[in-house]
Protein backbone atom coordinates (compact mmCIF):
# COMPACT_ATOMS: atom_id res chain seq x y z
CA UNK A 1 0.00 0.00 0.00
CA UNK A 2 3.00 2.37 0.81
CA UNK A 3 4.63 1.33 -2.29
CA UNK A 4 1.23 2.45 -4.27
CA UNK A 5 1.01 5.59 -2.20
CA UNK A 6 4.37 6.77 -3.00
CA UNK A 7 3.61 5.82 -7.00
CA UNK A 8 1.03 7.81 -7.16
CA UNK A 9 2.96 10.57 -5.64
CA UNK A 10 5.52 10.44 -8.16
CA UNK A 11 3.29 10.42 -10.94
CA UNK A 12 1.14 13.21 -9.56
CA UNK A 13 4.20 15.95 -8.51
CA UNK A 14 5.51 14.95 -12.15
CA UNK A 15 2.96 15.20 -13.76
CA UNK A 16 2.96 19.12 -12.35
CA UNK A 17 6.07 19.77 -13.58
CA UNK A 18 4.96 18.12 -17.08
CA UNK A 19 1.80 19.82 -17.25
CA UNK A 20 3.42 23.37 -18.35
CA UNK A 21 5.19 21.90 -21.42
CA UNK A 22 2.18 19.53 -22.20
CA UNK A 23 -0.28 22.67 -22.38
CA UNK A 24 2.54 23.91 -24.83
CA UNK A 25 2.91 20.90 -27.07
CA UNK A 26 -0.83 19.44 -27.00
CA UNK A 27 -2.41 22.40 -29.10
CA UNK A 28 0.34 22.34 -31.46
CA UNK A 29 -0.38 18.56 -32.26
CA UNK A 30 -3.90 18.88 -32.75
CA UNK A 31 -3.34 21.76 -34.87
CA UNK A 32 -1.27 19.87 -37.04
CA UNK A 33 -3.22 17.07 -37.57
CA UNK A 34 -6.27 19.74 -38.19
CA UNK A 35 -3.91 21.32 -40.89
CA UNK A 36 -3.47 17.55 -42.50
CA UNK A 37 -7.10 16.54 -42.76
CA UNK A 38 -7.95 20.01 -44.31
CA UNK A 39 -5.06 19.52 -46.89
CA UNK A 40 -6.26 16.05 -47.55
CA UNK A 41 -9.54 16.59 -47.78
CA UNK A 42 -8.61 19.72 -50.30
CA UNK A 43 -6.76 17.48 -52.24
CA UNK A 44 -9.72 14.59 -52.59
CA UNK A 45 -11.98 17.52 -53.68
CA UNK A 46 -9.56 18.20 -56.57
CA UNK A 47 -8.14 15.13 -57.90
CA UNK A 48 -11.53 12.66 -57.59
CA UNK A 49 -13.54 13.35 -60.96
CA UNK A 50 -17.14 13.14 -60.73
CA UNK A 51 -18.50 9.62 -61.13
CA UNK A 52 -21.44 7.35 -62.34
CA UNK A 53 -25.47 9.27 -61.93
CA UNK A 54 -23.76 12.20 -60.79
CA UNK A 55 -21.60 12.71 -63.95
CA UNK A 56 -24.24 11.58 -66.18
CA UNK A 57 -26.68 14.35 -64.42
CA UNK A 58 -24.03 17.08 -65.83
CA UNK A 59 -25.32 19.23 -68.85
CA UNK A 60 -22.77 21.24 -71.02
CA UNK A 61 -22.67 24.50 -70.21
CA UNK A 62 -23.49 27.13 -73.23
CA UNK A 63 -21.39 30.04 -73.37
CA UNK A 64 -22.77 33.38 -72.38
CA UNK A 65 -23.41 35.07 -75.76
CA UNK A 66 -25.40 32.22 -77.03
CA UNK A 67 -28.85 32.47 -76.56
CA UNK A 68 -30.80 29.45 -76.91
CA UNK A 69 -33.12 28.90 -79.79
CA UNK A 70 -31.91 32.07 -81.35
CA UNK A 71 -29.86 30.63 -83.81
CA UNK A 72 -30.86 28.62 -86.82
CA UNK A 73 -29.67 24.97 -87.19
CA UNK A 74 -27.86 24.75 -90.28
CA UNK A 75 -23.84 26.32 -90.68
CA UNK A 76 -21.70 26.53 -93.90
CA UNK A 77 -18.40 25.47 -92.71
CA UNK A 78 -15.17 26.99 -95.00
CA UNK A 79 -11.44 26.39 -94.83
CA UNK A 80 -8.55 29.15 -94.34
CA UNK A 81 -5.86 28.38 -97.12
CA UNK A 82 -2.60 26.51 -97.55
CA UNK A 83 -4.47 24.10 -94.42
CA UNK A 84 -2.50 20.44 -94.21
CA UNK A 85 -4.48 17.78 -95.38
CA UNK A 86 -5.21 16.28 -92.29
CA UNK A 87 -6.51 19.08 -90.54
CA UNK A 88 -9.19 19.06 -93.28
CA UNK A 89 -9.41 15.35 -92.76
CA UNK A 90 -9.72 15.79 -88.94
CA UNK A 91 -12.27 18.57 -88.81
CA UNK A 92 -14.56 17.18 -91.58
CA UNK A 93 -15.09 13.58 -89.19
CA UNK A 94 -15.30 16.34 -86.28
CA UNK A 95 -17.96 18.16 -88.36
CA UNK A 96 -19.69 14.75 -89.62
CA UNK A 97 -19.95 13.57 -85.28
CA UNK A 98 -22.21 16.74 -84.84
CA UNK A 99 -24.26 15.92 -88.25
CA UNK A 100 -24.94 12.32 -87.15
CA UNK A 101 -26.94 13.83 -83.95
CA UNK A 102 -29.41 15.65 -86.52
CA UNK A 103 -29.39 18.37 -84.35
CA UNK A 104 -27.09 20.58 -86.16
CA UNK A 105 -26.29 20.66 -89.87
CA UNK A 106 -23.04 21.86 -91.21
CA UNK A 107 -22.24 22.30 -94.60
CA UNK A 108 -19.30 22.93 -96.78
CA UNK A 109 -19.90 26.56 -98.66
CA UNK A 110 -19.72 30.08 -97.73
CA UNK A 111 -22.13 31.55 -96.24
CA UNK A 112 -24.24 35.23 -96.50
CA UNK A 113 -23.98 37.37 -93.22
CA UNK A 114 -27.28 36.70 -92.41
CA UNK A 115 -25.96 32.55 -92.18
CA UNK A 116 -24.22 30.90 -89.74
CA UNK A 117 -20.88 30.31 -90.41
CA UNK A 118 -17.77 28.33 -89.02
CA UNK A 119 -14.05 29.49 -90.26
CA UNK A 120 -11.79 26.39 -89.71
CA UNK A 121 -8.05 28.02 -89.54
CA UNK A 122 -4.91 27.00 -88.63
CA UNK A 123 -1.91 28.63 -86.18
CA UNK A 124 1.18 28.36 -84.57
CA UNK A 125 1.55 29.40 -81.03
CA UNK A 126 4.67 28.10 -79.02
CA UNK A 127 3.81 27.93 -75.35
CA UNK A 128 6.46 29.48 -72.56
CA UNK A 129 8.74 27.48 -71.03
CA UNK A 130 7.06 28.33 -67.50
CA UNK A 131 4.05 26.32 -69.19
CA UNK A 132 5.75 23.97 -70.79
CA UNK A 133 3.22 21.46 -68.64
CA UNK A 134 0.85 22.65 -70.53
CA UNK A 135 -0.40 22.78 -74.23
CA UNK A 136 -3.00 24.90 -76.28
CA UNK A 137 -3.78 22.44 -78.53
CA UNK A 138 -6.50 24.95 -80.39
CA UNK A 139 -8.97 27.16 -79.74
CA UNK A 140 -12.42 28.30 -81.09
CA UNK A 141 -15.58 29.99 -80.49
CA UNK A 142 -18.68 31.68 -81.08
CA UNK A 143 -19.07 35.51 -82.53
CA UNK A 144 -23.02 36.39 -82.50
CA UNK A 145 -24.27 39.05 -84.48
CA UNK A 146 -27.53 40.27 -84.04
CA UNK A 147 -29.50 42.70 -86.06
CA UNK A 148 -33.06 44.14 -84.90
CA UNK A 149 -35.60 45.41 -87.03
CA UNK A 150 -38.22 44.49 -89.40
CA UNK A 151 -35.36 42.84 -91.54
CA UNK A 152 -33.26 41.75 -88.09
CA UNK A 153 -31.56 38.59 -87.89
CA UNK A 154 -29.47 36.84 -85.61
CA UNK A 155 -26.12 34.76 -86.42
CA UNK A 156 -23.02 33.70 -85.49
CA UNK A 157 -20.16 33.78 -87.55
CA UNK A 158 -17.64 31.60 -85.30
CA UNK A 159 -14.03 30.28 -85.43
CA UNK A 160 -12.55 26.71 -84.93
CA UNK A 161 -8.90 26.71 -85.32
CA UNK A 162 -6.05 23.75 -84.30
CA UNK A 163 -2.20 24.75 -83.17
CA UNK A 164 -0.46 23.90 -85.84
CA UNK A 165 2.87 24.13 -83.58
CA UNK A 166 2.17 20.40 -81.62
CA UNK A 167 1.27 17.77 -84.15
CA UNK A 168 -0.90 16.33 -81.61
CA UNK A 169 -3.32 18.61 -81.69
CA UNK A 170 -4.31 17.63 -84.82
CA UNK A 171 -6.18 15.15 -83.63
CA UNK A 172 -10.45 14.23 -83.75
CA UNK A 173 -11.13 15.00 -79.95
CA UNK A 174 -9.18 18.54 -80.18
CA UNK A 175 -11.55 19.33 -83.73
CA UNK A 176 -14.81 18.16 -82.07
CA UNK A 177 -14.01 20.18 -78.89
CA UNK A 178 -13.21 23.24 -81.12
CA UNK A 179 -16.06 23.02 -83.41
CA UNK A 180 -18.14 22.32 -80.12
CA UNK A 181 -17.46 25.90 -79.29
CA UNK A 182 -18.23 27.43 -82.46
CA UNK A 183 -21.36 26.00 -82.15
CA UNK A 184 -22.04 27.88 -78.30
CA UNK A 185 -20.55 25.40 -75.98
CA UNK A 186 -18.57 25.92 -73.12
CA UNK A 187 -16.56 23.72 -71.06
CA UNK A 188 -17.56 21.09 -68.64
CA UNK A 189 -16.61 19.86 -65.62
CA UNK A 190 -17.60 16.36 -67.10
CA UNK A 191 -15.20 13.75 -67.66
CA UNK A 192 -17.50 12.32 -70.04
CA UNK A 193 -17.79 15.68 -72.29
CA UNK A 194 -15.90 16.11 -75.38
CA UNK A 195 -15.79 19.95 -73.80
CA UNK A 196 -13.76 19.25 -70.74
CA UNK A 197 -11.41 21.27 -71.04
CA UNK A 198 -8.13 18.98 -71.05
CA UNK A 199 -7.83 16.66 -74.11
CA UNK A 200 -8.76 13.30 -73.26
CA UNK A 201 -9.33 11.85 -76.49
CA UNK A 202 -13.24 11.42 -76.34
CA UNK A 203 -14.47 11.76 -79.69
CA UNK A 204 -18.34 9.99 -78.89
CA UNK A 205 -20.56 13.43 -77.57
CA UNK A 206 -21.75 12.82 -74.04
CA UNK A 207 -25.80 13.06 -72.84
CA UNK A 208 -24.78 16.54 -71.38
CA UNK A 209 -23.26 17.81 -75.03
CA UNK A 210 -25.97 16.44 -76.53
CA UNK A 211 -28.91 18.17 -73.67
CA UNK A 212 -26.46 21.37 -74.53
CA UNK A 213 -27.07 21.52 -77.95
CA UNK A 214 -31.11 20.17 -77.95
CA UNK A 215 -31.20 23.60 -75.75
CA UNK A 216 -29.43 25.58 -78.45
CA UNK A 217 -30.86 24.98 -81.17
CA UNK A 218 -34.56 22.68 -80.49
Amino acid sequence: MRKRLGLLLVVIIGGWFLLPSLQGTLPKIVAMSQTMAVQATNQLTVQLPLVGRQEKSVTTPVESIVKPQTLKKTYYYRFSGNLPDKVVQTFEAAIAVYNDTGIVNLVAGDATERQNAIAIFGYHKVMPADKSEYLELGKGGPEIEEVSGFQGYTANHARAGVNLQYPQGVKLSVAIHEVGHALGLDHSSSHRSVMYPIDQGKTTLSHGDLKALHTLYD
